[in-house]
């Protein structure tokens, strides 16, 4: 599939073929970048694929120990926030605590 061709609905949405998402590996849920790279010309890639793509760019340069150091940490905080997004259950470690102890007083009474 090299040409396809949308159309834009009086609101401003278009959909994208399953033809087209299944060539692109594209999934339901998944959130779309999409970048210009010249006048009128963009790409379009998932944003996991954006931020692999950056992460696999910044370890095969000459950057500094520190600065992979600080991307590799604010590329945990991304997968944190995601997990966060993607599971309406999830509890960081004070929440998960000050519920545990909820329950307890809830329990025995205290």
């Amino acid at each position: 599939m090299s040409i396809v061709e949308l159309n834009v609905k009086e609101k401003g949405r278009t959909v994208l073929p399953v033809e087209l998402q299944k060539a692109c590996g594209f999934k339901p849920g998944d959130t779309l970048i999409v970048e210009e790279i010249s006048d009128g010309r963009f790409v379009v890639e998932t944003r996991e694929r954006k931020i692999q793509s950056l992460w696999e760019k910044a370890m095969t340069s000459d950057a500094s120990t520190s600065t992979k150091q600080l991307l590799r940490k604010r590329s945990n905080e991304e997968k944190e926030r995601l997990e966060k997004l993607s599971n309406p259950t999830f509890r960081s470690d004070a929440e998960s605590k000050k519920s545990a102890a909820s329950l307890l007083d809830a329990v025995f009474g205290e």
